[in-house]
């Protein structure tokens, strides 16, 4: 839905009207963000329906076009993803309501006794479709838009309060701070624009900077003006979640009326252990009678930002679904707080929001995480050991579909994949073959395979949701794990182009695919597409090049790098490139990795974080350390951390003191992104390492790839993503400006052009050092300069 300021009312789409309708008045239907629905804008062609109508004292637009208009009759095509000749419930209420929507319309505009509805269901994975045709008289087609009607009115008072008192409040809505950083106007500038007039940009933006509220600022403005319905505010962790509803909440204190809510996944939601996806009956929310009512509670506590605690006491209150509760408060908020799946993964984004798409505005935080995530949404395997499975699982009866063809789909899938890999293979170890091996095409053979497999997959599991004998659970859990890997295949199938390859790897006398992801570009700028603009933002987007190629930015997107507010005086960085940390040589250089850290410590107590490259290694210098130095307080990061454990080792840094704490960390890992330990709570980082990303087959394809197209293959396959878990990891230290702090890396390949180049502007002050010896001296040189600029600073205060 979207406010027409010239004509003062609200226009709707039938894809919006019938979803709301769904959910308010037929609750018993699933909602289609627990089973995908349809919906595409690109299948419909036809000529455009509207009609005008009057609820709960706001005026209406409804509109929509159907495929085909013909005389009376017209024809509406949209996508499903389960097989056309069974669509789900789901699937079938929401087009059939669209099309009965389109029908009144018509109905309505050429004066008609009834009209003609023919129903297509898509599946472009299969490549199947599936036409009903039904005649539906005007008399059942008004009675049904009266229905959707008597439900949109129901949030009548939601949509006068954002006419009359939201937007234009947030129209006219000031910055919250009494100045703007250096940098920051020049931000706001670039987001403001990039908002107005619909352009993609990528903004690489130091810590300090101000970068929520650098975007939550003129994403407000835009909303006042209408020029954006909505802004998503996508990030990956909960902290900058955090920051936002904060940042939100500080808006609303200066008199913005600003509605919002952080949308938690239903696993975080749900208390009752997800029990719908066994036995939607058995789920005391599953009915969503009082959805109506919760949706009005939780707008009448009148909050800024909607949280979990507010969404779990209404829907506890109202015996009603906290996951669909919050989803169905989103569509009336201004501001929606989400992990960036919401949006991008395929399995788990909003398909009331982002089936279609609409005038929204995406604003993702922490972009330099985006491309790995992607590429692990979007890769996909399928091997016959999967097919083996469902031979030997007794989950799985004997007269089914899919044991009784398995074996045959098994020797399909080895017939199309094997003779792929038969040249490269070798013998190993144990004498076994192994080999693999990649193509940029996908064999037609398996297009068909794929297909059938998932056709007959998806109708057994239609069968087995309604069993009810002891088994059902965990057979519906098996059979659902089997066919969302078969799907998320056929999905990889469906997207595959040139920036994915097909790999086949053999062994142990078994062969599977990946459909692995290189290049995300082109998923990243699909998706975003869904929206009107889109701003990727983190502190570490360097080098820009690379991160604004893999966010799919192209020539009419725009670049902004930040310089930080920072005094690079603040800061002393050093770098040992004499010691070599590559991983032949790590066992001989403990000893000398230690001195420098405890060099490094020597100019003055405090707390510290060594990085390394893997839990393995920063156990070895742990230990090594503790051997040299058993004075020192030394912690260390394992995998198997408990959450209070994780909670005690940060809290230990929280604060500041006289004597030494050392954090034996991970690159890459919780305690190198994300936390904030400003003043003494961290005084200084060894990086140990340039973070390089092991060696495997993936990873060397992807260097072949991007030496094809940038010459860059090396640089974008292991060096930046390197130096990326390096620049977080260094970033723990200055998060502030009064914060003083020092920065010591340790690797020779420090020294090699290739990594020189991505260093950061406030680096500049950096010196190569000799050794440990040198290294004492520079920084015991720089906290003497610290303490006589404190000190005169405090002379200046007291005069």
């Amino acid at each position: 839905m979207r406010y027409d300021e010239s004509y003062n009312r609200i226009v709707i789409t039938v894809t919006e009207m019938v979803s709301i309708s769904r959910r308010c008045i037929a609750p018993t239907l699933p909602s289609d963000d627990e089973e995908p629905g349809a919906g595409s804008a690109d299948l419909a062609v036809g000529e455009e329906l509207s009609v005008s109508f009057t609820a709960g004292g706001n005026d209406y637009l409804l509109v929509g076009r159907p495929r085909s208009i013909s005389g009376d009759g017209l024809t509406v095509l949209r996508r499903v993803e389960s097989v056309p000749s069974r669509p789900r419930r789901a699937e079938e209420a929401q087009i059939r309501g669209e099309a009965f929507l389109l029908g009144y319309m018509l109905a309505v505009r050429d004066s008609l006794q009834g009209a003609e509805l023919t129903v297509v269901y898509r599946n472009d994975r299969l490549g199947q479709e599936h036409k009903t045709d039904e005649r539906v008289e005007r008399k059942r087609l008004t009675a049904f838009f009266n229905k959707c009607v008597s439900a949109l009115a129901i949030f009548a008072a939601p949509q006068a309060e954002r006419v009359s008192l939201r937007l234009p409040s947030l129209k006219r809505v000031t910055f919250p701070y009494p100045s703007v950083r250096e940098g920051q106007a020049d931000f706001i500038r670039a987001c403001y624009r990039a908002l107005s007039t619909g352009a993609r940009l990528v903004a690489g933006a130091p810590t300090g900077t101000g970068k929520t509220v650098s975007v939550l600022y003129p994403a407000l403005r835009a909303i006042g003006e209408g020029r954006i319905e909505k802004a998503f505010y996508l990030t990956p962790k909960t902290t900058t979640q955090m920051a936002a509803k904060d940042c939100l909440e500080l808006f609303a204190a200066k008199g913005a009326k600003v509605r919002a809510i952080i949308l938690s996944a239903k696993d975080k939601l749900c208390r009752r252990g997800r029990i719908c996806r066994t036995d939607r009956r058995a789920c005391p929310g599953s009915k969503m009678n009082r959805l109506p009512d919760g949706v009005m509670e939780l707008f009448n506590l009148s909050r800024a930002v909607v949280t979990e605690n507010d969404i779990e006491m209404i829907a506890e209150k109202f015996s009603i679904c906290p996951h669909e509760l919050a989803l169905t408060y989103s569509e009336l908020c201004d501001v929606v707080i989400c992990d960036v799946n919401y949006l991008f993964d395929p399995t788990a984004y909003i398909r009331r929001f982002f089936a279609e798409g609409g005038e929204y505005a995406f604003l993702v935080d922490e972009a330099h995480n985006l491309p790995d995530r992607i590429r692990e949404a979007y890769s996909a395997e399928l091997g016959e050991e999967d097919l083996v499975n469902i031979e030997q699982s007794p989950l799985v009866g004997v007269m089914s579909r899919l044991k009784q063809n398995a074996p045959l789909w098994r020797s399909r899938l080895t017939d199309i994949l094997y003779p792929l890999v038969r040249e490269e293979l070798r013998e190993d170890k144990e004498g076994g073959l192994i080999g693999a091996q990649s193509l940029s095409e996908i064999p037609t053979e398996l297009y068909g395979l794929i297909s059938d497999i998932e056709e007959a997959a998806d109708e057994e599991m239609t069968s087995v949701l309604y069993a009810k004998d002891e088994e059902a659970p965990a057979r519906v859990r098996f059979y659902r794990d089997f066919l969302n890997k078969i799907r998320s295949f056929s999905e990889a199938v469906a997207d595959f182009d040139k920036g994915y390859r097909l790999l086949v790897f053999h062994r142990g006398g078994s062969t599977r695919a990946s459909l692995y992801l290189i290049d995300p570009g082109s998923i990243i700028a699909g998706r975003t597409a869904k929206g009107r603009s889109a701003i990727f933002f983190s502190a570490t987007l360097q080098p820009m090049s690379y991160y604004s190629a893999l966010l799919g930015i192209d020539g009419s997107d725009k670049q902004l790098a930040v310089p930080s507010p920072f005094d690079s005086d603040s800061v002393s960085v050093s770098i040992m490139d004499k010691i070599s940390t590559r991983y032949s040589e790590r066992e001989r250089t403990l000893p000398a990795v230690s001195t420098a850290i405890a060099a490094t410590l020597s100019g003055r107590r405090g707390n510290y974080m060594v990085f390394a490259p893997s839990y393995e290694y920063a156990e070895a210098l742990f230990e090594c350390f503790r051997q040299k130095y058993p004075r020192i307080k030394a912690m260390l990061q394992t995998k198997d951390m408990t959450k209070r454990e994780r909670e005690e080792f940060l809290t230990a840094f929280a604060k500041g003191g006289e004597e030494y704490l050392l954090g034996f960390c991970v690159l890459g890992g919780i305690y190198s992104e994300g936390v904030d330990l400003v003043g003494d709570s961290l005084i200084g980082a060894v990086i140990v390492g340039i973070g390089m990303p092991g060696l495997c087959y993936e990873r060397e394809r992807m260097a072949e790839y991007f030496e094809s197209k940038f010459e860059q293959g090396k640089e974008f396959a292991y060096v930046y993503p390197g130096m990326n878990k390096v620049f977080q990891a260094a970033g723990r230290v200055i998060r502030t400006e009064e914060d003083r702090g020092v920065i010591v890396l340790i690797d020779d390949r420090f020294a090699d052009p290739i990594y020189k180049k991505s260093i950061p502007d406030l680096w500049r002050s950096m010196r190569y050092v000799e050794n440990s010896q040198a290294l004492s001296r520079r920084l015991k040189e720089f906290w003497a300069r610290v303490d006589k600029e404190s000190a005169q600073n405090t002379k200046k205060n007291d005069v």
